[in-house]
C-alpha cells in the first residue's frame, strides 16, 4: 500500500508576499504624489508667470503730471493729504496687480498722520481699491514756539488719542483749543493731557460756552480761560468738580471783581473757596 505524502502548507510564503505588495502600492503612491506635486508647482509657476507678465493685470501709471492713476481707487479722504496716499502706491504703477504687497501698502498708509486706519484690497483684473478712516480732531492745540522754524506759536488740531493732525486743505472746525501739549512728547502723553481737558468740557457743558482755552500743562490742574463781560480771567480748577467750581465762580464774579478788579488767574481747587492766585480768598 502506497504512502500517502503529507500536505504542503504555504502559510510561510504569505507574509512575504503581502510585504511585497504593501510595498509596491506604497512606492506607487509616493511616486504618483511626487508627480502630482512637481506638476502642481509647474502649473503654479505658469499662472504666476501669467499673472505677473500679462497686460490685463497691469496697474496704470499715473496720469501725466497729474500723479494719478486710473486703476487707484482712493475713498473717504477728506482732510488728509491726497498726494501722500497715492505716493504709497507709485511703485506698484505700470506692474502687474499681482505684485501689489496689500499689508505692506496698509502699513505705510497708517503713518500718514490723518490715517487712523485703513483697507486696501485688489479688484482684479488691474484695480487697487483703498478706503480711509480719517481721525477726527477733538480741538486746537496750540504748538510751542520753542519747536517752530519761525519762533511762532501755531495751532494744529488733535485727537482725542494723542495725535497731532495739519489740515492738508481749506476746512472750518468749531472746537475748542488745547494748550500745554508739546509736539515733540510722547503720544501717550499728550492723549493723556486731551482725555483730561475734553472730561472737563464734557462736564461743564453749557458752562463752557465761555471758556476759549484749556491750560492742560498739568493734567492734575486744568486751567481755563473764562471770558467774562470784556475781560479773560485764568480759573485753576483742578482735576474733578469743574463744573460746581465754575458756578461758584460765576455766582461770585462780581464781588470778586470789586475787591480785586486787578486779578487774572484764580485758584478753584478748594471747594467753596476762591482764592486770588498770591492774594486772599473770596469764601461761598
Amino acid at each position: 500500500m502506497a504512502r500517502r505524502r503529507p500536505p504542503i502548507d504555504n502559510a510561510d510564503a504569505r507574509p512575504g508576499l503581502f510585504a511585497g505588495l504593501h510595498w509596491g502600492r506604497l512606492a506607487f503612491w509616493l511616486f504618483t504624489g511626487i508627480v502630482l506635486m512637481v506638476g502642481s508647482l509647474f502649473a503654479w509657476h505658469l499662472t504666476e508667470e501669467f499673472l505677473i507678465k500679462d497686460d490685463r493685470f497691469r496697474v496704470a501709471e499715473a496720469e501725466e503730471l497729474a500723479g494719478q492713476s486710473p486703476n487707484l481707487v482712493v475713498e473717504g479722504v477728506h482732510y488728509a493729504s491726497a498726494s501722500q496716499v497715492r505716493h504709497v502706491f507709485a511703485q506698484d504703477f505700470g506692474r502687474s496687480l499681482y505684485l501689489v504687497p496689500l499689508q505692506a501698502r496698509r502699513e505705510q498708509l497708517l503713518a500718514i498722520d490723518w490715517v487712523q486706519d485703513a483697507a486696501v484690497s485688489k479688484v482684479w483684473p488691474d484695480t487697487v481699491r483703498v478706503t480711509i478712516h480719517e481721525r477726527e480732531p477733538v480741538a486746537f492745540v496750540r504748538l510751542s514756539a520753542m519747536h517752530s522754524p519761525d519762533g511762532i506759536a501755531k495751532l494744529a488740531l488733535i485727537d482725542r488719542y494723542g495725535h497731532i493732525l495739519r489740515p492738508r486743505v481749506a476746512a472750518k472746525f468749531t472746537l475748542p483749543v488745547i494748550s500745554g501739549l508739546k509736539e515733540n512728547e510722547s503720544v501717550e502723553g499728550r492723549r493723556a493731557r486731551v482725555m483730561r481737558a475734553t472730561a472737563l468740557l464734557r462736564e461743564i457743558g453749557p458752562l463752557g460756552a465761555q471758556v476759549s482755552e484749556v491750560d492742560a500743562s498739568d493734567p492734575n490742574n486744568l486751567v481755563v480761560a473764562e471770558h467774562v463781560g470784556n475781560e479773560v480771567v485764568n480759573l485753576m480748577l483742578g482735576e474733578e468738580n469743574y463744573a460746581e467750581r465754575l458756578r461758584n465762580f460765576l455766582a461770585n464774579y462780581s464781588e470778586i471783581k470789586e475787591k480785586r478788579p486787578d486779578a487774572t488767574t484764580l485758584d478753584l481747587r478748594v471747594d467753596g473757596v476762591i482764592t486770588a492766585v498770591g492774594d486772599k480768598k473770596f469764601e461761598r
